[in-house]
């Protein structure tokens, strides 16, 4: 049985985190007039998702680098999908799910690189 890390713990604490976020009713969340602010929100939620699992895995880089995108872009993709479930205002926007995916993207290609770097 492999042991579970403080990495895993922060890790499945973040991915719950999104959830409880992506749960939280649209009139109840704060008003920010800066263009876009809720797509750079997305966009740093599922980097951080991307970073923290890249950093709590082991095993080979390439096997991360996998598992990390295809479960975050599957995550990224049921959020949306669960909000448009949801009885009060949310609704699930496609142009989220990019942010979403760009922002996991971009964390793990970021650390994929640093500790290629690191390996060298």
């Amino acid at each position: 049985m492999k042991k579970i890390t403080l990495a895993h713990v922060i890790a499945i604490f973040w991915t719950l985190l999104i959830l409880a976020a992506c749960s939280i009713p649209g009139k109840d969340i704060p008003s920010i007039n800066i263009v876009s602010f809720d797509k750079f929100a997305h966009f740093g939620i599922f980097a951080g998702y991307g970073w923290l699992w890249m950093w709590a895995l082991r095993g080979a880089l390439a096997s991360r680098v996998k598992w990390v995108l295809v479960s975050g872009i599957a995550y990224a993709i049921c959020t949306e999908i669960y909000q448009g479930f949801l009885p009060f205002e949310r609704e699930p926007d496609p142009l989220d799910v990019l942010a979403n995916i760009a922002g996991l993207v971009t964390a793990v290609l970021l650390y994929r690189a640093l500790q290629k770097r690191r390996a060298a």
